[in-house]
């Protein structure tokens, strides 16, 4: 496709029809391209239907949102030391 002149967003679109996975699509955007795989997520997710689009989003906050719970607050140095 991009011989023919495509660019990454019609390459995604593509992908996006013929497989499930946006995963799949991912990585083979970032191999088509050259993109780095964080440009070919954002690539995907930008040409996911909205539905799943939105499904993505709450995914990936409910993600980030999770990982801030557990991490550890930065330790403060021991003024006794």
């Amino acid at each position: 496709m991009l011989t023919s002149g495509a660019d990454a967003d019609q390459v995604a679109r593509e992908l996006l029809r013929r497989t499930d996975s946006p995963i799949s699509a991912i990585k083979a955007v970032a191999d088509a391209t050259g993109m780095g795989l964080g440009d070919a997520k954002w690539v995907v997710h930008r040409n996911l239907n909205p539905g799943a689009r939105e499904a993505a989003e709450n995914l990936w906050d409910d993600l980030l949102d999770g990982i801030s719970r557990f991490q550890e607050p930065p330790s403060t140095p021991d003024p006794a030391r």
